[in-house]
């Protein structure tokens, strides 16, 4: 097969994680499934993922049949399962990632995600759990096109990690693309856009409210301290008029501690009401909040509602706070950053607060801000309650 450089250099690496960041029509997917052909071994379990399964149905999976059949590799489809056996007997799971809990079951040899910087960090952190087939370590290869600094793609290849490599393709590295895609794709990009899609490179969001300096490797903590005076719960349910499709519903946990830090951790995910008022309950009964604020904008109110039957009904206290929220989303997010600049709050390293910290980072040019609600919602519960209490203690 004739390969570039870059694709050579990436088949080369031997790292059990490896990513190749690319420009668009670089033929990033193309040698991600060459890779995964070429190194899938008889009788094995492999997983390809894509963002959706859209995406996995009319790109991945057909660019890996292609190649499969002209290299002489392809033995079957089972379509209803979306499996493929290769002629030595090693099958290839065909999984989508927008519910990365799905990933979950087999025990595999290595795993490819394509497009992965459109999978949420959860879609990663699911799979490498997988890797573990016949008592051997497997590996996994993502390719993707850059989403910035802040994004989970970054933090995970862009930093030197052990045992992880990271290949560079920049569009015009690619000599099968056809003649003159790169400069006529260049004249319609600019700037930023066109390091991030053609010259494959992490460049830090245009616009976004909060320099990278805000987010340092300090944020992140492990486990809770055991000083937190007071907590506060913030659910965004992202059932209201606003609401886009695939929007998170988003529960924050914020604590408050002796020196006055603010410890936070965030669930998101896409739940159906019922989701929500579940996770919620489940989230207080092991947090405890002093107080949880809810949004209750048009009819998310009777979701409000069904959240305190349900807790009563199960004995969990649940101290509601409604919020008809009046003022601009984008203006209330930015009562955060204060906080953010001051470094007082601190980041639970959990998938969920690593997403939050991404929409927070790309705010407000991100897709989601979702998490970042939430969280303020949460905030303003945290200083109800402290100014409550202040003014308490001062008439005694």
């Amino acid at each position: 097969m004739r390969l570039h450089p870059a694709q050579k250099q990436f088949l080369r690496s031997d790292e059990p994680y490896r990513g190749l960041v690319a420009g668009i029509g670089s033929g990033k997917s193309w040698v991600g499934a060459y890779d995964l052909l070429t190194k899938a071994k008889p009788g094995r379990l492999y997983m390809v993922a894509a963002p959706t399964y859209p995406m996995l149905r009319d790109a991945t999976l057909r660019t890996f049949l292609d190649l499969a059949r002209h290299l002489h590799l392809f033995r079957a489809l089972n379509r209803s399962e979306l499996i493929v056996t290769l002629l030595h007997g090693a099958e290839v799971l065909f999984r989508s990632a927008d519910d990365p809990e799905r990933l979950r079951g087999p025990n595999l040899s290595g795993i490819w995600l394509d497009e992965a910087s459109l999978m949420a960090r959860e879609a990663y952190d699911v799979a490498i759990g997988r890797l573990r087939e016949g008592g051997e370590r497997g590996w996994l290869t993502a390719t993707f096109t850059p989403k910035g600094r802040s994004h989970w793609t970054y933090d995970v290849f862009g930093r030197g990690a052990p045992d992880t490599a990271l290949i560079k393709c920049r569009t015009r590295d690619n000599p099968f693309a056809p003649p003159g895609f790169s400069e006529q794709i260049a004249q319609q990009y600019g700037g930023l856009l066109a390091l991030q899609e053609l010259e494959g490179e992490f460049v830090d969001v245009a616009g976004a409210e909060w320099p990278a300096e805000y987010f340092p490797d300090s944020i992140w903590f492990d486990d809770w301290p055991k000083d937190i005076m007071i907590k506060a719960l913030g659910l965004d349910p992202s059932k209201g008029k606003d609401a886009k499709h695939g929007d998170y519903s988003a529960i924050v946990s914020l604590g408050r501690c002796r020196q006055g830090k603010i410890w936070c951790e965030a669930d998101l995910g896409r739940r159906t009401a019922e989701d929500i008022v579940h996770c919620l309950i489940e989230r207080q009964r092991e947090f405890a909040a002093d107080i949880v604020t809810i949004e209750t904008n048009q009819f998310q109110e009777l979701l409000a509602t069904q959240i305190s039957t349900e807790a009563k009904r199960q004995a969990v206290p649940m101290p509601i706070l409604p919020l008809v929220n009046m003022v601009k989303k984008e203006v209330r997010i930015r009562r955060l950053g204060p906080y953010l600049a001051r470094k007082e709050v601190r980041f639970r390293a959990t998938p969920g607060t690593r997403l939050l910290v991404e929409q927070l980072r790309d705010f407000p040019e991100g897709e989601h801000d979702d998490g970042p609600d939430a969280c303020e919602m949460s905030l303003r519960g945290l200083i109800e309650l402290w100014n409550g209490r202040q003014r308490q203690g001062g008439r005694r």
